[in-house]
Order: C-alpha cells, then sequence, then structure tokens
C-alpha cells in the first residue's frame, strides 16, 4: 500500500457520537456523510454510524444516498440540497427524504412518486437569511399547503440552515432563529405538525441548545471539530494524514528548492521529499507556510508545493529513507517529544476553513481504518 494514507479512527468517531448526543439530550441526529463524508469514506463512516443508532444520514446529491444504499447502508436519508430533474426517479424509487424548496421541484417529485407508487417524505426548507435556498417565512403556510395537495408527497419536516453558526460574535444566528420561530408559529396556527423540525448545524449545536428543536444536523463535530463553541465538547479529530521520506537531499547555500525557486537555502540544510502534493489534497497554498512532524518535532514545509510531492527542511537533523511524516494528526518521537497539527490549525495556515482541509484528501490517497467497529464496514 501506498506510504501516503488517510487513518481514520472509527473509535473517535464513536466517542464524538456519544458527545453529541449527550449535547442533543434526546432529540434526533442526522449525521452528514455527503461528501465522501467529510473525506473520511462515506461507506465506512455511514456503516459505523449506522451500527451506531444514527437516526438519520444526509448526502448533498442522489447518487450519494445510492451508493449507501447499494452499500447495505438502510438507515433513513435525506438529500440536503434542491432534488434536480434527473434525480427525481432515484428519489422516489429509493424513498429518501428530500428538502423542499421550490413548488415545481416537489411537483416533478410527485409525479415521479406516483410513477413509483411511492411515498416521498419531504422537509420544508424555510430561508431565514441564507438566501441560497428554500421558501421565505411569509411563503411558508402556502408552500406547506401546496405540498399536502401532491400525491405521492408526505410533509415530514420543517428546516432552516444558520449562516454564521461558527461565531460566537456574530448576532444574526439569533436573527435567523427568531425567523425560523415565527415561520414555525405560522405553521402551527394552519395546523401544520413536524416530526423533524432542525435548524441547528454543528457550531448551533454547541453554541444555542434553544437551536435543536427535534433534531440536530452534524457533520464537523462528528468528525472531532466543535467550531463556534464557547466550551470544549472534548471531541477527537478522526482522520490523519501520514506519508513517509521517500528521499533525501542536501542543499547548499544558493541552491533552491522546487518550481518557482520560492525557497533558497541559506545555509547548508537537509531537505527531504515526501510523496504527497495537491493532487491528493494537501493544499499548494500553503506552501511557504505548511509545516509537518517527524519524529516529534514540527519542521517546516519549504518550496512550492507540487501535485504528487513536498519537501521538507530538516536543517542540521537526521533523517532516513521510510521515516513517518505527520501532515494531520499528531506524532510521538523516540525521544519523548510529542507534537500535533489539527485541521483548524492547517485551515488558519491556509486561511481556509477545517472543512475544506478535511475533505480536500483525495480518492487516490487510500483510507485505512482503525477500531472497534471495523467488523461492521464489512
Amino acid at each position: 500500500m501506498r506510504s501516503t494514507q488517510v487513518h481514520i479512527d472509527l473509535d473517535a468517531l464513536e466517542w464524538n457520537f456519544s458527545c453529541v448526543k449527550r449535547r442533543a439530550a434526546g432529540k434526533h441526529v442526522l449525521g452528514l456523510v455527503k461528501a465522501n463524508a467529510y473525506g473520511h469514506g462515506m461507506v465506512p463512516i455511514a456503516k459505523a454510524l449506522q451500527s451506531l443508532g444514527i437516526d438519520m444520514l444526509g448526502t448533498a446529491i442522489a447518487d450519494e444516498a445510492v451508493e449507501l444504499r447499494n452499500n447495505g447502508v438502510s438507515t433513513d436519508m435525506i438529500i440536503l440540497t434542491p432534488v434536480e430533474a434527473h434525480e427525481v426517479q432515484q428519489v422516489a424509487r429509493n424513498g429518501f427524504h428530500a428538502v423542499a424548496c421550490a413548488v415545481e421541484q416537489i411537483e416533478a417529485l410527485s409525479q415521479a412518486a406516483v410513477s413509483e407508487s411511492s411515498t416521498v417524505p419531504v422537509h420544508l426548507y424555510i430561508d431565514t437569511g441564507m438566501l441560497r435556498e428554500g421558501f421565505r417565512v411569509h411563503e411558508a403556510v402556502e408552500a406547506a399547503k401546496q405540498l399536502t395537495t401532491m400525491p405521492g408527497i408526505e410533509l415530514v419536516g420543517v428546516c432552516t440552515h444558520f449562516a454564521t453558526a461558527d461565531d460566537p460574535a456574530s448576532p444574526f444566528l439569533q436573527n435567523q432563529l427568531e425567523q425560523f420561530k415565527v415561520a414555525l408559529d405560522l405553521l402551527d396556527q394552519s395546523g401544520f405538525q413536524f416530526q423533524y423540525v432542525h435548524a441547528a448545524n454543528s457550531g448551533a449545536l454547541w453554541m444555542d441548545i434553544s437551536t435543536h428543536f427535534t433534531m440536530v444536523r452534524t457533520g464537523l463535530s462528528l468528525f472531532g471539530y466543535a467550531v463556534g463553541a464557547e466550551t470544549d465538547p472534548a471531541l477527537r479529530p478522526v482522520l490523519s494524514v501520514r506519508s513517509a521520506i521517500n528521499s533525501i537531499r542536501t542543499a547548499f547555500p544558493g541552491d533552491s528548492v522546487s518550481y518557482g525557486q520560492r525557497f533558497t537555502a541559506t545555509e547548508q540544510c537537509t531537505i527531504a521529499t515526501v510523496p504527497i502534493g495537491y493532487g491528493d489534497g494537501y493544499l499548494r497554498g500553503l506552501t511557504g507556510i505548511g509545516q509537518c512532524i517527524i519524529g516529534g518535532k514540527r519542521y517546516p514545509i519549504v518550496g512550492s508545493i507540487c501535485m504528487d510531492e513536498l519537501m521538507v527542511n530538516l536543517g542540521q537533523d537526521p533523517c532516513s529513507i521510510g521515516q513517518e511524516v505527520v501532515l494531520l494528526g499528531s506524532q510521538l518521537g523516540t525521544d519523548g517529544c510529542f507534537d500535533a497539527i489539527d485541521a483548524i490549525e492547517l485551515a488558519a495556515m491556509a486561511r481556509t476553513i477545517p472543512y475544506e482541509i478535511i475533505t480536500a484528501f483525495s480518492a487516490r490517497v487510500p483510507r485505512v481504518y482503525h477500531g472497534r467497529l471495523l467488523s461492521v464496514l464489512a
């Protein structure tokens, strides 16, 4: 197997799920496994979460949900973006939940459900300020009335999405929450009741329990991060990225490293080449600022990050071919030194968000799974 690997700690996933369950305090939990489960491997993660008793799984597109069904995942699933015309038959045939963002979209789902002799559960999507999709608050009641007249459509849920739940200083979450409550009151006054009422994403899950309603939605927190949390929920990162030194060179003063001569040695140093690059998902934007851990100690990544490789400046420290390199995760050195780089720190270096860091690692990097739940992945 390739030396560059993404390692997935299923024990950490199990721990994080237990933390989410405690925080949700008896509410339904919807676990997001879209985008290859944020880079962790969609099918294995879905199987692990199913074995833990998660209530629902969320994908972005129907093809993701179909892949899970075809691999033995029977848990209820919801498609969290508006269902496209080419997806309606798949959704109706498999009984996936769908978000209702436009009447025309649900009319197409209704026709598909009738043709499949099935029922599609839908969740009325309320736009409270994200301005991405959904019905405005004043449109909610009329939309619900139209949906309930459509054959093959069952209105089971209502939801919204917060734009700033990862920012405790922003008042916009409370503004959106108030708008959502107005919509819920209007729907209630018109006689609508819902099994699933959900608004809390990972940030809101930890920030404000009044956002929990009957179900919480979380992806990032299952994978070990609580961005926006005011207290540390003791989550454990599930994903780490490890490789190994595959070439060692000596750079002399004046020698440049990699494309574009963005690093020039000012003194003699050891340059180690590591077989991971932006083609694997280690962002080229980390050029000149990225770091890695070798022997429990941090070293700078120097020169332009290449498609398949990157270079590390070890100064005068010794190293060897095959020695482990940690790009994301923790490592204990032989001398007792310990260090760790998590997705939040790496995202800060790259001026992005931890979501992008962990989802970026490509399919050509093998996933290696560890932990008690390994047996359920077969």
